[in-house]
């Protein structure tokens, strides 16, 4: 019988690191629980990070975890610090399109933050922030490409992120209405830098994400001359961040530590690090996003 039980153990292990799911201690899930009593008792916060998301979560050439969302995740443990007068810990899980989702809504993590699109589907089975980031779609492709805007990429190979619900929505509505004739062939990736990877080598003609994704893109590339974002947005995109469903009290804390984050200037700092004129991807801030940031600083 304990050869049987060693030989089950064995196997479910092999599954996990074969399939790159992570086992967490039950310490780090909330149940039912209030997660933020969970949090203060155990003194740590379980977040899920992008790895190859630039520049909201990626590897930087000293093979260091940093990006926006990281930054940000960051922001939130302070005001958790400040909340419960305590040293709170960080423990950071790698994320990707795929995953993201399930591992906030299974407890695997208390809170996702990436390049996540808040959509109605998604709010079935999980949460979401207020959002913190606005972009839309466009393409990216080689410089000297004949594509100028979607109606040229009919009948070509378009990659973009197998987890993108909402931008492979966006592409087959556009499709649907005659926007893009004939229809182009969708090549879906794991993750963006993979399908980069692939515009290099030629094995796709264009790749479709949000804006900001492709900026970040181009900007990590050897010779971003070599590469031009192009196309009016195909769809707009809110990003949030992934919070578990019925954890009210965390949602009302996660967005409050946002907004104050918005209104002492932190925010603002941590964009112009990364999206100002000297950070990985410059990226000015549309009037649109302006507004709505600006509609978001609530009065205490």
């Amino acid at each position: 019988m304990r050869k049987m039980l060693n030989s089950v153990v064995a196997v479910l292990w092999c599954l996990t690191l074969i399939l790159g799911i992570t086992i967490i201690p039950d310490s780090a899930t909330a149940g039912n629980k209030n997660l933020l009593e969970t949090i203060k008792d155990s003194g740590e916060v379980h977040m899920g990070f992008r790895e190859g998301s630039v520049p909201f979560g990626f590897m930087d050439k000293g093979g260091a975890w940093v990006g926006f969302g990281l930054d940000m995740g960051a922001e939130v443990v302070r005001e958790l610090e400040k909340k419960f007068n305590k040293p709170i810990k960080l423990v950071k899980h790698p994320m990707n399109p795929k995953t993201r989702i399930t591992m906030v809504a299974n407890g695997m993590v208390a809170m996702g933050i990436g390049s996540t699109t808040i959509t109605l589907a998604r709010e079935d089975v999980v949460d979401f922030s207020l959002p913190y980031f606005l972009t839309g779609t466009r393409l990216l492709v080689p410089r000297d490409s004949p594509v100028s805007s979607f109606a040229d990429i009919g009948g070509k190979r378009v990659g973009m992120g197998s987890g993108s619900t909402a931008n492979i929505k966006g592409m087959d509505r556009a499709i649907a209405q005659g926007q893009i004739k004939p229809a182009c062939q969708k090549i879906l990736f794991e993750e963006h830098n993979k399908g980069f990877l692939a515009l290099q080598q030629g094995k796709i003609d264009a790749y479709f994400t949000d804006a900001s994704q492709l900026a970040g893109m181009r900007a990590k590339a050897k010779k971003p001359e070599d590469w031009k974002i192009v196309g009016k947005y195909l769809t707009y995109e809110p990003y949030g961040i992934i919070l578990p469903e019925n954890q009210g009290e965390w949602r009302d804390f996660v967005n409050k530590a946002f907004i104050h984050m918005l209104k002492d200037g932190r925010f603002e700092a941590l964009y112009t690090k990364w999206f100002g004129p000297d950070g990985v991807v410059p990226l000015p801030m549309t009037d649109e996003y302006k507004v709505l940031l600006k509609s978001l600083s609530y009065p205490e």
